[in-house]
């Protein structure tokens, strides 16, 4: 009897240890999944993280769209919602207070800054104001070679030089005179950012120094948002600038944002029915239908037209010949590619030449009515002579298309190789990696035949879609060399009247159809889809534009 009891005791004992160990063990996990925990707050869905938070430097989509939760321009871009919850951007003046012609040449402009901005570092012991000499920093930064800006070529195109007055004023002279409302949106596109960081004055040129590179992934600004944490591959988070309302008199609403990662388009979607986030950005057209039957869940979507258009690129080294590049154009039967979507005149632009077929009735609707009229138009039986004559009858080629463009890219790539079946060309079509995409189809490799791609960040007028075709242009991809295209590119650049603009537009288009170094297919209605959000307006393609507003609760039907 004495044994049995001491065995009890023995089990007894033990059962205590391993309790208190296991204990302890949930304790440790309790506390490593309360420090990786992700903060609350409005949680936007994206593919991809950023890879940068500098606006000077080349960044991926992401970062683009991120820059406007942290930084300011002098002038920045707006939403306006009409009473049909429809978006429109408007350009205004943000961390300029004034800006007012200088003398009377109607080039140059005073900007008066609103000194009372407050940068996200600033601190009750440590004012950190913005003044004129964040202004001129910001301005050579994006003019340095060096730091190979996405912007710099727009910059150079319209600003001559600057210089700051005093610490509040700075003056600007563009190339060639130029209307007020058009310095707006010229000045929306620069982001300004400060000349000191960690209480340091930064290189110009960004690539360089400890100080400058962090800055990359730890930014200040003066924005509605600060950046506060960045989980690599997980999630960054920004919290409210609760000083913003002083200097703009706009305020802000939600606490903080969280952009998380999650890579697979199939768990973004259940996430969001779950209602474990409240903002997918990036969304396939053929999940549409699908998600407006999650509307009893609260889920809605919110539809613009973008400025980005989907194309095809051609090699012109690999397809040497005009006529054989003007075949794939005229054979390619846009509206029938994918039925439901690309012949549904609501949600989809049939694009020809360089520029989306609506550029000019979306700008200057009181001048022109209508599409862009097509300079190499679906004629099947001419595609069938030019690719004869032009040497790509009877021949192969493969397109290649990156995996991020989902089912979408694989159902259009696909419609494009049949359809360029008919005139003897015989394409393998071929899903690439992102990584292996980009650097395959880019202006130093060019190791493609035909390549389907998406471009997008352009402002209303594509202002910097030379860059596709110049041939010094970054983004040349196809090899395109044309000193006529170029010096139209020139023009197009500092033209600044209405008429004028037209004009331009039509030459590029005819010169670009002599070339036909690529086919610009369409461009694509884009949709946010949206839970548990009110104020989500949308009306270009960065959807950050209105995140002041947004506020949790359910949306109002309109």
């Amino acid at each position: 009897m004495a044994e049995i009891e001491t065995t009890k005791k023995g089990i007894n004992k033990k059962t205590i240890i391993i309790g208190a160990v296991a204990l302890l063990v949930v304790a440790a996990i309790a506390s490593v999944i309360f420090i990786n925990a992700m903060p609350k707050g409005v949680k936007v869905a994206v593919s991809n993280l950023p890879d940068s938070l500098n606006p000077v430097l080349p960044q991926n989509t992401q970062g683009l769209n991120a820059n406007e939760l942290i930084f300011d321009g002098l002038c920045n871009n707006e939403v306006v919602e009409d009473e049909d919850g429809n978006g429109s951007l408007v350009a205004e003046p943000c961390l300029a207070e004034e800006i007012e012609e200088y003398g009377n040449d109607k080039k140059t402009f005073l900007v008066t800054l609103n000194t009372g901005t407050e940068w996200h570092d600033s601190t009750q012991n440590a004012r950190h104001y913005l003044s004129s000499e964040d202004v001129i920093y910001s301005f050579d930064a994006y003019a340095l070679k060096e730091n190979e800006s996405p912007n710099r070529e727009y910059f150079l195109s319209f600003i001559d030089k600057y210089e700051a007055q005093d610490d509040s004023t700075v003056i600007i002279t563009f190339k060639k005179p130029i209307p007020l409302f058009r310095v707006y949106s010229v000045l929306a596109a620069f982001k300004i950012i400060p000349a000191k960081y960690k209480g340091e004055t930064m290189n110009v040129n960004m690539r360089e120094g400890e100080n400058e590179r962090e800055f990359a992934t730890s930014p200040v600004g003066t924005g509605p948002f600060k950046f506060t944490e960045w989980k690599i591959e997980r999630y960054i988070a920004f919290d409210k600038n609760a000083k913003y309302e002083n200097f703009t008199n706009k305020r802000v609403e939600a606490d903080t944002i969280v952009i998380e990662q999650i890579v697979d388009p199939e768990v973004r979607l259940n996430e969001l029915k779950k209602g474990n986030i409240n903002l997918i950005l990036e969304t396939n057209p053929l999940d549409r239908q699908k998600v407006l039957s999650f509307a009893s869940e609260g889920v809605y979507i919110s539809s613009y037209m973008p400025y980005a258009f989907y194309d095809l690129q051609i090699n012109t080294t690999l397809f040497p010949k005009a006529d054989g590049r003007k075949a794939i154009a005229m054979a390619l039967d846009k509206t029938a590619l994918i039925p439901g979507i690309t012949d549904q005149e609501d949600v989809v632009v049939i694009n020809s030449g360089i520029f989306p077929a609506n550029t000019l009735s979306k700008n200057v609707p009181e001048y022109y009515d209508g599409d862009m009229p097509a300079k190499l138009p679906y004629n099947l039986a001419k595609a069938k002579k030019l690719a004869s004559s032009g040497g790509i009858a009877g021949q192969n080629a493969m397109l290649k298309y990156p995996e991020n463009m989902g089912a979408f890219g694989k159902q259009l790539a696909d419609a494009i190789a049949k359809q360029l079946e008919e005139i003897g060309l015989n394409v393998e079509v071929k899903k690439v990696n992102v990584d292996t995409f980009k650097r395959d189809v880019s202006r130093e490799k060019k190791n493609y035949e035909l390549a389907l791609m998406y471009h997008d960040g352009f402002d209303n007028w594509y202002s910097s879609i030379g860059s596709l075709y110049k041939t010094t242009g970054a983004d040349n991809v196809s090899g395109v060399t044309d000193k006529k295209l170029n010096a139209l590119f020139a023009e197009f650049d500092k033209q600044n009247e209405t008429r004028g603009m037209i004009d331009v537009i039509d030459r590029l288009e005819e010169r670009f159809a002599e070339d036909c170094p690529a086919v610009n297919l369409l461009t694509l209605q884009k949709d946010v889809y949206a839970r548990g959000l009110k104020n989500v307006v949308i009306a270009s393609d960065n959807p950050f534009l209105s995140a002041e507003k947004w506020v949790f609760g359910e949306r109002k039907t309109k």
